[in-house]
């Protein structure tokens, strides 16, 4: 579903329409919240059923695909609803990790609690750097996030009580034992991840139909109009940037536990901007949009790598080609394609 959706749009119904009690919107808004609500089903079951039908290694990568998709589904509340861009975000995915990694590893308090203590964490800095950064707009949020993210990421390569450059090992997953499974296995916590990944979607999709959600949107489409109906629209960016964070920290707690190790590599700049690209190649307009382009990423970057050492080119070329002909982003054609669909499935029982 599109952010269109998500705005409270006036309409004037036509006499007739008032007479008959016919809503052209609302029967608009509910055929989109049914094809929502299609989409979401199947792909949880596309979700579910994935992992018994491929190997241990396309297991792993699908862990991947849902943790990167929290990670860039927060960063698309701040770039689709909010109209910021954020070159930090990695910071906060780094600051979840570490905060498990120190708090399992190193001063063995057990992963469930660790992983509270990150999100908990992940969202007060957050919240406390929105605070500094959302007062600035433009090409100057963009920079002093960045600034944000290179100084988080400097502090973490010079700690050497985390190891410093050479990161932390021998991060433990969250014992499952107390329902009978074993998360080393990698089924079992794919099915973990997938767990956070579905209570993330449904916080967030709660979010962003609120009215909180719907002042977003009204911040992104004119912050100037806003302002002048009342509302004050610094605390709304500066919650909104803090659930980004917070989403952000519960990827990095879950990659840690993924790959059972952290380095400061995962706070660079770099990875914000990987984060960003995710979310224009999915499509920044759609709730879903983020996730696919996820996938996309990491799937075309496996396989590109595979192929050749220089698979990066490759892959840029890809991004130019999706942003080119992908109106929206994967997901903006795959509603288009859903749209036209529809339509001559309706042109035709309408000629019948």
């Amino acid at each position: 579903m599109t952010m269109e959706n998500t705005t409270n749009e006036s309409w004037e119904p036509s006499g007739d329409a008032t007479s008959e009690g016919y809503d052209p919107l609302e029967q608009h808004n509910s055929a989109e919240y049914r094809r929502f609500l299609l989409m979401s089903v199947v792909g949880l079951v596309v979700l579910v059923a994935v992992p018994f039908l491929v190997g241990k290694y396309y297991i792993s990568l699908m862990s991947e695909i849902l943790i990167f998709g929290i990670l860039v589904s927060g960063v698309n509340l701040l770039l689709g609803y909010t109209g910021l861009v954020s070159l930090g975000h990695a910071a906060f995915m780094g600051l979840g990790a570490y905060t498990t990694a120190v708090l399992a590893a190193l001063l063995g308090y057990p992963v469930w609690f660790s992983m509270i203590a990150s999100v908990i964490v992940s969202f007060v800095i957050a919240y406390g750097v929105g605070l500094l950064s959302v007062r600035t707009k433009g090409v100057q949020f963009l920079l002093i996030t960045l600034a944000f993210g290179q100084m988080f990421h400097a502090i973490a390569e010079k700690t050497r009580y985390t190891g410093g450059d050479d990161g932390m090992t021998g991060i433990p997953r969250i014992d499952l034992s107390f329902i009978g499974l074993n998360s080393d296995h990698d089924i079992v916590f794919y099915f973990f991840v997938l767990a956070c990944f579905v209570v993330s979607m449904l916080v967030l999709r709660r979010i962003v139909e609120s009215p909180f959600g719907h002042v977003l949107v009204g911040i992104r489409e004119n912050e100037k109009r806003m302002s002048a109906m009342g509302y004050t629209t610094f605390p709304y960016k500066a919650l909104a940037f803090g659930i980004s964070g917070m989403l952000a920290g519960l990827a990095g707690c879950l990659w840690v536990q993924h790959s059972f190790f952290i380095n400061p590599h995962i706070m660079t700049w770099q990875m914000s901007g990987e984060a960003l690209l995710m979310v224009i190649i999915g499509g920044s307009q759609a709730f879903y949009g983020p996730l696919l382009g996820a996938a996309f990423y990491v799937l075309a970057k496996d396989f590109l790598s595979d192929i050749t050492e220089a698979y990066l080119m490759f892959f840029g070329l890809l991004f130019v080609l999706v942003v080119a002909f992908f109106q929206g982003g994967l997901a903006g054609f795959a509603a288009n394609i859903s749209r036209r669909f529809t339509g001559r499935s309706t042109g035709k029982e309408d000629q019948s």
